[in-house]
């Protein structure tokens, strides 16, 4: 099978987009699938591989890390004719060239819906920023252009059935590359960083950005450190509120407790998801939350918020726990946990099966699933 993949977020840029096409491309290529990947251009970025199109691209002026690419690239557009199947993950830029190219050729088109598209409206300024039900209706025109529609949770089908989609919806999380995670250690991230053993490390890795209610995180994280001041807490990444961040760790009198790593490469990062006693999420727009699944493939349980993708990541009480948006009781149900190594260990286990569930083998093979039932004509 000739696979398009169409994405306005790829390599060198690290994100769950990101990972999860690059991921998704070598599945796909290992089961002996021709992948073409039409994605924007990054300065500086080179590929070996003549499948992937890279389209000129500019920064998306209200959001930074963003990239909005031009539609047109000669050889990419000779190329769109001879796919069997599309898939978009981004309903813009590159998201119209696919619907473009399903026009045009006759192509069926899946599209995966990765992004809570209705919270990013905030980065719009306000007079830029359309109501929520024009957005809904803006999104449901893009989905039912599309041939069918797959949403990495129950919660988001049921959103996009709210907005109007009327196309088939298949509900499965994109998991992670579990060989990854069987590799050899490239670094130690206590020693290096100066964290005693004994001391309780939580972790949390992505984006710095507002969606992800990080300053909640934080001062959830401060009761913690109040019952025990061996704790550490790591933010993994970076992001457009970073210096916010940091700001108020140094208002709280954390400084000496939370580290700020900035970006790691994929093996750096798996080393400390290992390292790590808990995982701390408390974004509460995910779609899916890959990191989620990342911290689990580590065998690291979750403490988290129960809202949209998280709830059908996270299994309450079997890979981690549901935390109320409470900063006592967040940080109480995190230290009752590291603290009970019965209960530990039961969900250490929970979350590295869970990991094996959502492998991006099972993910792939669900997916050609999918895509056997836009090629199969119907009766």
């Amino acid at each position: 099978m000739r696979i398009g993949l169409f994405s306005d977020a790829y390599l060198p840029e690290i994100s769950g987009v990101t990972t999860t096409v690059h991921w998704l491309k070598e599945e796909l290529e290992q089961l002996g699938h021709e992948v073409y990947v039409y994605v924007p251009a990054y300065k500086g970025a080179t590929d070996d591989d003549e499948r992937i199109f890279r389209f000129r691209a500019g920064k998306f002026a209200f959001h930074k890390a963003s990239r909005v690419a031009i539609p047109y690239s000669r050889a990419a557009m000779r190329s769109l004719k001879d796919l069997d199947i599309l898939h978009s993950h981004t309903p813009f830029s590159m998201g119209l060239v696919a619907v473009g190219a399903a026009t045009r050729h006759h192509t069926p088109h899946v599209h995966t819906y990765h992004t809570h598209l209705m919270q990013d409206r905030r980065y719009l300024p306000r007079p830029l920023r359309p109501p929520e039900r024009e957005a809904g209706k803006i999104i449901a025109a893009f989905c039912n252009h599309c041939t069918v529609i797959t949403a990495p949770s129950t919660p988001i089908k049921e959103e996009l059935l709210s907005y109007g989609v009327h196309r088939p919806i298949h509900v499965f999380p994109f998991g992670v590359k579990l060989s990854l995670f069987q590799q050899e250690p490239v670094w130690d991230p206590r020693q290096e960083l100066w964290i005693p053993e004994t001391a309780p490390l939580f972790l949390y890795a992505g984006r710095l950005a507002m969606e992800k209610n990080l300053p909640f995180l934080l001062r959830s994280f401060g009761r913690i450190h109040d019952e025990d001041e061996r704790a550490i807490f790591i933010l993994a990444g970076d992001g457009p509120i970073r210096e916010e961040l940091k700001e108020q760790v140094e208002a709280s009198g954390l400084s000496g407790a939370v580290r700020f790593s900035g970006f790691l490469d994929h093996p750096r990062l798996i080393d400390l998801y290992k390292a790590a006693d808990l995982f701390l999420f408390a974004s509460k727009t995910e779609t899916q939350g890959l990191v989620l699944v990342e911290s689990m493939a580590a065998g690291t349980p979750v403490v988290a918020i129960g809202e949209l993708g998280v709830l059908d990541v996270v299994r309450d009480g079997v890979n981690g726990f549901f935390a109320p948006e409470d900063e006592e009781g967040f940080a109480q149900i995190a230290l009752d946990l590291v603290n009970d190594e019965a209960l530990y260990a039961r969900l250490k286990a929970g979350s590295l099966e869970t990991a094996e569930d959502l492998s991006t083998n099972h993910s792939t093979l669900r997916l050609l699933e999918v895509f056997a039932g836009c090629l199969t004509p119907p009766e």
